[in-house]
């Protein structure tokens, strides 16, 4: 019998949401309109069964609840956001008590049941007003955002240590001004994707001062979404085609948050196509006078490239059927390719534990010593309720075969403090919206009942014995 894997000791054991996911509450004591809000409600055909963020687990009235089963779930640490447009309905200005005195609660509890937050400012909840404006492609959109940091560092720092600035950056360039999957719902737009991955850097530089400034001792960070791309062949040309699209997906953010530079081979490229924001130079400088305290890397899947791309176009699977394959290509440069040897999802997504491995060495190897999360991992599953609980053995397989990588990771150096799953619970998924079910608890969508599925038990004992 083989020997549990211990992991070191104050390893952080916790699961994660974000505000918009799970709260609901989004008419409710003052909170006002996010871009997401705006988005269900203009183009409800765009959501699986034209699902909306109200209610979503209703935790904003059942968080005493949940705290609870956070704490019977042996977890030491939460990652949760904070919704932006409930502290500041208009954006800015006069901070809403109401909506503010809900993360009071909520923190004070966490901190009694021996549950450290880590609180992410930005899940993409940006208040409806900023998303008229320009969004992140106006310059004042982040100098808005550090006020929203300045107000929630002088509130909470004094229960709050860990802040990450923003969640998955990439992730809301690609989708928003690419795919167009995603508020403000753009496609082929690539100019402005790079104007807004700008305004999100600046925005995260200013929000690390805001935070340093309010609270010198919090450690502040950022979670980037990170996919090894690996070349679909051995040929040069696939290894090329692999080169620019770690670039474009991976490095135009690592490398601007670890050491306040922009790739030189993206630059030149974005440059010679006519895409590179003016004052990119400026946007560096601030990012060098905000080093990370930690990085936080969200992982659920690898990419392999081909340089074969004579189309743009792009295919995400929101249906669940495994026969539906996701497309993502930009002609003349790269595309993504099926693994005819991978494990997929039925949402298509390769099940790639060593692909987590890869990531956390290649920041390690970069940068040894900045501490690492594990901020989000997870698998999203059709399921049903039987007998009271689910049985996801699939979930248990994941998440057992990820923390292996986490662990071999930890014994090869890097600095991996802790793992959060996605997700404590099923939530508002997006655009899947309450199809992909990613919790360890069950959601039933009639009720609002919370309940633990088999990971959970086994994830709660893997917390207690600090091992898997």
């Amino acid at each position: 019998m083989e020997r549990p894997l211990k992991f070191p000791a104050g390893f952080v054991w916790g699961c994660a949401t974000s505000a918009l996911q799970i709260e609901g509450a989004t008419r409710e004591d003052g909170r006002g309109e996010s871009v997401w809000d705006a988005f269900c409600r203009d183009r409800p055909e765009r959501f699986f069964e034209r699902a909306t963020p109200e209610p979503a687990c209703d935790h904003y009235h059942r968080w005493a609840e949940d705290v609870a089963l956070m704490a019977e779930l042996g977890l030491n640490g939460y990652r949760l956001s904070i919704s932006w447009p409930r502290l500041f309905p208009r954006g800015g200005g006069r901070i809403n008590d109401k909506g503010a005195s809900f993360y009071d609660r909520l923190f004070d509890a966490l901190l009694e049941a021996g549950i450290e937050p880590n609180v992410t400012l930005y899940h993409w909840d940006l208040p409806a007003k900023f998303g008229r404006w320009g969004g992140w492609e106006n310059p004042d959109t982040c100098k808005r955002f550090a006020e929203y940091a300045h107000a929630c560092l002088r509130r909470y720092g004094d229960r709050v240590r860990l802040w990450s600035t923003l969640n998955e950056p990439s992730w809301s360039v690609l989708n928003g001004y690419v795919t167009g999957l995603h508020p403000p719902c753009k496609s082929e737009d690539f100019a402005g994707a790079l104007r807004a991955a700008d305004g999100l850097l600046r925005g995260h530089a200013l929000a690390c001062a805001a935070a340093h400034e309010e609270r010198g001792k919090a450690a502040v960070g950022i979670v980037l979404n990170m996919s090894p791309i690996r070349p679909a062949t051995g040929s040069t040309a696939d290894e090329r085609a692999a080169r620019l699209a770690d670039g474009m997906l991976n490095r135009w953010f690592s490398e601007a948050v670890l050491d306040g530079r922009f790739p030189s081979d993206m630059k030149a490229l974005y440059t010679g196509d006519g895409f590179l924001p003016k004052g990119i130079e400026e946007t560096a400088k601030l990012l060098r006078r905000a080093p990370l305290d930690f990085l936080g890397v969200n992982y659920y899947y690898p990419h392999h490239a081909s340089a074969n791309a004579p189309h743009t176009s792009f295919h995400l699977n929101t249906s669940g059927r495994a026969e539906e394959d996701c497309e993502f290509s930009i002609a003349g440069l790269f595309r993504f390719v099926k693994n005819k040897r991978g494990r997929f999802t039925a949402w298509g997504w390769e099940i790639d534990p060593d692909g987590l491995f890869d990531l956390l060495m290649r920041v390690h190897q970069s940068h040894p010593g900045l501490p690492l999360y594990v901020t989000e991992n997870g698998i999203g599953r059709i399921e049903k309720l039987e007998g009271g609980t689910v049985d996801d053995g699939e979930r248990i397989d994941f998440i057992r075969a990820h923390l292996d990588a986490v662990h071999r990771a930890i014994s090869a150096g890097a600095a991996v403090r802790g793992y959060y799953l996605w997700s404590l619970m099923d939530n508002f998924s997006w655009i899947n919206g309450y199809k992909k079910r990613y919790g360890l608890l069950f959601v039933d969508r009639k009720t609002l009942k919370r309940y633990k599925k088999r990971s959970a038990f086994w994830f709660r004992d893997a917390a207690r014995a600090n091992a898997v």
